[in-house]
Parts: C-alpha cells; sequence; structure tokens
C-alpha cells in the first residue's frame, strides 16, 4: 500500500510538473509574441519620427532665410575660424544678455509701457548679418530687425533696425 502511495504521489508530481511547464510555455510564448509586436511598433514610430524630422529640416532648409540654408553666410562666418553651431550660441547668448530686470533691453527700438520693460523673448538668425527678435513686455509684443557685426577682436556689436509693435 505504502508503495502504491508513493507511486500515486510521484504520478501526481509528474503531471504537476508538466503542467506548470505547459502553462510557463505558453505564457513565455504569449509574452513573447507581445514584445515582438511592440517593437514592431517601436521602429514603424521611430521610422515616422525619423521622416518627421527630415521634413523639418528639409522645410527650415528650403525656406532659405536661416543661417543653416545660407551657404554663403556660413562660409563668411566659417572663414572668420568660428563654427557655425558655437557661433549661433555665442551670437544668441550675447543678445539675450542684454535683458536686463530692471531696464529695457537697449536692442528693441520701443520702451515698455504700463510699468514693464521690453525683454527679448526669442530670436531668428536670418544670415552673417541680420537677426531678427521677438520682444515683449508681458503686454505689449513686437518684432525687430537687428544688425550685427563681427569686430576684428572677435566681439559682436549690434545696429538696431526697423521694428513694429503688435495692435493690442
Amino acid at each position: 500500500m505504502k508503495s502504491k502511495l508513493f507511486m500515486y504521489l510521484f504520478l501526481f508530481a509528474v503531471l504537476y510538473i508538466i503542467f506548470q511547464y505547459a502553462n510557463s510555455k505558453k505564457t513565455f510564448e504569449m509574452q513573447e509574441a507581445k514584445i515582438g509586436s511592440l517593437r514592431e511598433k517601436v521602429e514603424a514610430l521611430e521610422q515616422t519620427k525619423d521622416s518627421l524630422q527630415n521634413t523639418s529640416v528639409t522645410a527650415s532648409s528650403q525656406d532659405g532665410y536661416s543661417l543653416e540654408s545660407d551657404d554663403k553666410a556660413k562660409m563668411y562666418i566659417e572663414e572668420l575660424g568660428y563654427n557655425i553651431d558655437d557661433f549661433k550660441t555665442k551670437l544668441e547668448s550675447d543678445i539675450f544678455s542684454k535683458n536686463k530686470a530692471d531696464a529695457n533691453n537697449e536692442l528693441v527700438p520701443f520702451a515698455g509701457m504700463n510699468g514693464g520693460f521690453m525683454r527679448i523673448n526669442g530670436l531668428r538668425i536670418i544670415n552673417h548679418r541680420w537677426v531678427i527678435i521677438e520682444f515683449t513686455d508681458g503686454t505689449y509684443w513686437g518684432q525687430a530687425l537687428v544688425n550685427y557685426f563681427i569686430e576684428d577682436d572677435g566681439s559682436l556689436s549690434f545696429e538696431v533696425g526697423d521694428g513694429f509693435l503688435y495692435p493690442n
């Protein structure tokens, strides 16, 4: 009787192990299938993202009014010994550094109204001589054209061009 009991327990244990193996194998296969489908979705989204970025770069380079799309302006700056990305960073930081906490920005051709000060909040580098700035005092906002010059010592000087305020 004892040997039959051990045989039934052994048989039950074998069946339980087979059941657990089949169940875990099925679960593993389902998880692998889910991971595969998610990988396919990720790859499709990455391709979409890449195509959108390429479209964006192409669109911005086709407008013709940016430093990135103006080869002659880039050559001019590179001949002066600058890297284009480093130069853009330097130009942007020089312009934004003219924002003061307690005074109008000297590159903005208008004084702040309603007790606010005019500050530059955006810019677009057009070529090796011009930048369009966007400015606001919190209530009124506008744009202006700024000429910039690269001096012999490497510093930048600015000359405020024409600008306008949008009606409120």
